[in-house]
């Protein structure tokens, strides 16, 4: 800092800087020729090696694998990585053991997970009247679609008309206000 007089008052220095050990002082640094200062400071990204890319179907996400791990990417901001899906332990196997143990929540994620019409349907005509709400609850949105689509294909030729509208009842008083938010991904 230099001294110059227009900085000078009748009371002392104008301006409102204390020197005090709590402040940071911050010096500007002129370049010659630049028109902005140099605080000194630099960035730069991390360079990773990457071994394997693939992208979704859609364009809409993709993923790397490199030494530092799987690494997921998307465009939306609502995507949701469910590691879940990546596991051995994902079987039709582990869904009735599940539902003999009445996790019926897990079964259903689990269940959805392997995508098998079937074994999906079995799991939803599996879980209590009264387990309905609870189970509706511990789905995610993640999820939420996909369970959709399958309720109404079990609905079509099904014979229990009040049991099917009773997760339609349960899953929209759960999940309302986010399938209105995303209006368009519900409404097919």
């Amino acid at each position: 800092m230099q001294l110059n007089s227009k900085n000078l008052g009748d009371g002392g220095p104008i301006d409102d800087e204390h020197d005090s050990a709590d402040e940071e002082v911050h010096y500007e640094h002129h370049i010659p020729g630049a028109k902005r200062t140099d605080d000194g400071s630099r960035k730069s990204r991390v360079e990773v090696l990457t071994m394997e890319v693939a992208f979704s179907p859609t364009g809409r996400e993709w993923s790397t694998v490199s030494g530092e791990g799987l690494h997921v990417y998307s465009l939306d901001d609502d995507m949701i990585f469910d590691p879940m899906a990546l596991t051995e332990a994902v079987t039709p196997s582990a869904v009735h053991a599940n539902l003999k143990s009445r996790k019926f929540g897990m079964a259903l994620v689990m269940s959805l997970h392997l995508n098998e019409f079937a074994l999906v349907k079995t799991v939803i005509e599996e879980i209590p009247y009264s387990s309905i709400s609870t189970v509706s609850r511990s789905i995610g949105q993640e999820h939420l679609s996909q369970l959709i689509q399958f309720l109404s294909k079990c609905m079509e030729d099904s014979p229990h008309i009040e049991y099917y509208l009773q997760w339609c009842i349960e899953l929209l008083q759960t999940h309302g206000m986010f399938m209105e938010r995303n209006r368009g991904k519900f409404l097919r």
